[in-house]
């Protein structure tokens, strides 16, 4: 019972941090918690108390009836679709779980106007600011996430391949993108784990292009960047190919970023730290004479969300742990020409990185 573990990390750190109950309100960390698929959408209509004893899950009548089943077949949450609002309800349960008074950690991302509320209702009550302390915990994946994030990586890389096979001059950017996230749900995908990246020629320059109506040219260079999401896990891949024949210019600037991204990933291993492999990357990028052309981080992790714990930044100084799920994707950027970026998804093991993603480094020409 997966939940039933992650809810003992959670009250080990209400325990390790002499805290009474923490508040959660964030629908990935909820998922997290509870592994209940198929119940969270998009909509802020939860949240949760837990204390050392208790795990207490308010929502409204629209999802009561899918989590109830949920919660049964796990048999640890209680369900509460009570008609009181939010802060109703966590002052009510404060008062009935004798916490009136106790230590309450609410994530320092709570809006201001939500937290004068609660300190409004539950005027005794210590609420302490805590940061992501949930997301250190996902950051660590175990073997049933690990399974659904390289199912998706999967449906994501067959998917991407046959687009390749109907992909020619004169299509355009959003064609592709329909294509590709086409191609995902039809393979399994439930969604898209985030909105397509399809940039060709000088729009490959910017990191987070929008699918244009721009039509691929001979000589192109289009970056593709693209996941799918499978059991409530996302993948997260990056190529870049070529419409015709590459120049010279192209070639070395698409093997400078495949020998940095392939140099990262010999390299990661428990210990390192995001900053060294963010380093790492554009020393090897500096070395081919394309110093300050990635502009972005190295990496980030991925699990529920598409962005999570670790980063491989210049920020990060902690070191990386067996079970975290981080993407290599160095890039090169410049304006008006072209971009290259090539990006891996994988796990950090015992003894090295994991790379979900088979398909190949070699540039991939478009004939």
């Amino acid at each position: 019972m997966r939940a039933l573990h992650r809810i003992e990390q959670v009250q080990r750190l209400l325990e390790d941090q002499v805290l009474d109950a923490i508040i959660v309100r964030a629908n990935s960390d909820l998922f997290w918690l509870t592994g209940f698929e198929d119940v969270f959408d998009s909509e802020q209509a939860h949240v949760a108390i837990i204390t050392r004893q208790d795990c207490i899950l308010h929502t409204d009548t629209r999802y009561v009836t899918a989590m109830r089943e949920k919660a049964h077949e796990e048999g640890i949450w209680q369900i509460d679709a009570s008609r009181e609002r939010e802060v109703e309800f966590i002052a009510h349960m404060l008062k009935e779980l004798k916490l009136v008074t106790g230590r309450v950690a609410i994530d320092e991302t709570m809006p201001l106007s939500l937290y004068r509320k609660y300190s409004d209702a539950m005027p005794n009550a210590r609420f302490k600011e805590r940061s992501d302390d949930i997301l250190k915990l996902r950051a660590v994946k175990d073997a049933d996430e690990i399974v659904l994030m390289k199912r998706a990586q999967a449906i994501a890389s067959e998917a991407f391949m046959e687009t390749l096979e109907d992909l020619q001059p004169g299509m355009s950017e959003r064609d592709a993108s329909i294509m590709l996230e086409f191609n995902m749900k039809r393979l399994g995908a439930s969604e898209l784990a985030f909105a397509n990246i399809v940039a060709s020629g000088p729009n490959g320059a910017k990191p987070h292009a929008i699918p244009s109506e721009r039509q691929f040219e001979q000589g192109d260079f289009i970056v593709f960047d693209f996941g799918a999401r499978v059991g409530g896990y996302c993948s997260d891949t990056t190529r870049t190919v070529c419409i015709g024949g590459a120049s010279e210019e192209q070639i070395r600037v698409y093997e400078a970023v495949r020998r940095a991204n392939e140099w990262v990933a010999a390299n990661i291993k428990p210990g390192v730290t995001g900053a060294q492999m963010h380093t790492l990357a554009e020393s090897e990028l500096a070395k081919a004479g394309f110093e300050h052309k990635m502009g972005h981080s190295l990496g980030h992790g991925v699990g529920i969300d598409i962005h999570e714990l670790p980063l491989l930044s210049p920020t990060n100084k902690e070191a990386l742990v067996a079970g975290n799920v981080v993407t290599d994707e160095p890039g090169i950027y410049l304006p008006g020409e072209m971009g290259v970026r090539i990006e891996d998804c994988g796990v950090v093991t015992e003894t090295g990185f994991e790379s979900f993603c088979d398909i190949t480094h070699e540039l991939m020409v478009i004939e």
